[in-house]
C-alpha cells in the first residue's frame, strides 16, 4: 500500500537526457518548496470553495445510510449547498517542512497546512501523529478528482496502520478524529463498532508525494477519506515514554530525533529516540532513568515528570552526564 511508503516522496527524480548514449542522465533538482505550496494551495482552494460533501445525510442519517462521504460539484441542483470551505466541519493543522526533507535543493523552511473535514467524530480515544490505528481509507489524487474519483491506494477493510510509517499529512490530519465506541459481534461472527470516527484529510504535496509515486504525478495534492475504529497509543520501543512525547524539536516527525545521533553515525546504526531503549546511550535504559525512586511520576496534566539529578536542565534520560 503507498500510504505505508514513507520515503517515496523524498527520493529524487531522475531525467533522461537526450544526447548521445543510454548512459548518460541529468539529475532533475525538485522544485522549491515555496513555488510548489503556492501551486498546491489554489488547487486545494479551489476545490474546497466549489465542493460540497453529503453534510446533510450525516446530520439526518437515514436508517442505511452508510456514513460515506461523498463529494460533489457546487452547481445545478446543488448551486445551494454550503461549500468545504463554509462548512462547520472544515478544518486544518500546520506542519512544518524543510526542503532537505522532500529533497528540494535551498534551505526553504515553511507551514504547510493539513485540512480536514470531521464528518462524524467518534466518540473513543483521539490518536497521535505517533499512534496505531485501526482504519479503513481511500485516496485519491486532487488534480484528478470526480464524483467517483480515481482512487490510486485504499485499504476497504479496516487494518491497523503505524502512522510513524505513513504520509506525513495523513498522520497528522487523523488526529482530529476520534476511535468508535462500543463494539458488537454480528450473528455471522463479524464484528461492528458503534460511531466510529469518520472524516477526510486534504494535504499539499510536500506532505504527501512530493515527486510523485505510481499512479500519483508530481506535486499534486491528495485526498483520504478514512473511518477511524480503534487507536493504540505507541510507545515503539518500551520505553515509558509515549511516542509522541519524543518528539523532541516538535516538528511533527520523530526520525530526526536521536539525541547520541553523533554516536551512533561512528557506528553507522543510527536509532531514533522513539525506537532506542537508551536514548542517551549512556548503558542506563531510558525507562530507568525516567524512575523517580523506583515509580514514574506524573503531572498533573498526565504527563511523565522527568528527573533532571545535576539540574542542568536536562533531562537524566537525554543526558550523558547523569546515569
Amino acid at each position: 500500500m503507498k500510504l505505508r511508503n514513507l520515503f517515496s516522496f523524498i527520493v529524487l527524480a531522475i531525467g533522461l537526457a537526450s544526447c548521445g548514449t543510454d548512459d548518460d542522465f541529468v539529475i532533475t533538482p525538485a522544485r522549491s518548496i515555496s513555488e510548489v505550496i503556492v501551486d498546491d494551495e489554489k488547487l486545494l482552494q479551489d476545490f474546497f470553495a466549489t465542493h460540497f460533501y453529503n453534510y446533510e445525510e450525516f446530520e439526518n442519517p437515514a436508517e442505511d445510510f452508510d456514513y460515506k462521504i461523498v463529494f460533489d460539484t457546487i452547481s445545478g441542483e446543488n448551486s445551494d449547498k454550503i461549500s468545504i470551505l463554509n462548512s462547520e466541519s472544515f478544518g486544518f493543522t500546520s506542519v512544518n517542512v524543510t526542503s532537505d526533507i522532500v529533497g528540494a535543493e535551498g534551505d526553504e523552511s515553511i507551514d504547510h497546512k493539513v485540512y480536514y473535514i470531521i464528518a462524524r467524530e467518534g466518540e473513543g480515544a483521539q490518536p497521535t501523529f505517533a499512534d496505531s490505528t485501526f482504519v479503513r481509507y481511500e485516496g485519491t489524487p486532487i488534480e484528478e478528482f470526480s464524483q467517483e474519483g480515481d482512487v490510486f491506494d485504499s485499504a476497504t477493510s479496516p487494518v491497523w496502520f503505524n502512522l510513524t510509517t505513513s504520509i506525513t499529512g495523513f498522520a497528522h490530519g487523523i488526529t482530529g478524529l476520534k476511535a468508535g465506541g462500543e463494539v458488537t459481534e454480528n450473528v455471522d461472527g463479524t464484528f461492528e463498532v458503534q460511531d466510529y470516527g469518520v472524516g477526510a484529510i486534504f494535504m499539499p504535496s510536500a506532505l504527501a508525494y512530493y515527486q510523485g509515486t505510481t499512479g500519483i504525478n508530481a506535486y499534486t495534492p491528495i485526498i483520504f477519506k478514512l473511518d477511524l475504529f480503534a487507536v493504540n497509543e505507541a510507545d515503539h520501543d518500551s520505553d515509558g515514554i509515549p511516542s509522541y512525547l519524543e518528539d523532541l524539536n516538535g516538528n511533527g516527525r520523530l526520525l530526526d530525533d536521536n539525541t547520541n545521533e553523533d554516536e551512533e553515525e561512528l557506528v553507522n546504526f543510527e536509532i531514533p529516540n522513539f525506537s532506542d531503549p537508551d536514548d542517551d546511550g549512556d548503558g542506563v535504559l531510558t525507562i530507568d532513568e525516567i524512575k523517580i525512586n523506583g515509580v514514574i511520576v506524573y503531572n498533573a496534566d498526565g504527563t511523565i515528570k522527568f528527573p533532571d539529578t545535576n539540574g542542568d536542565g536536562i533531562p537524566d534520560h537525554l543526558d550523558k552526564e547523569t546515569f
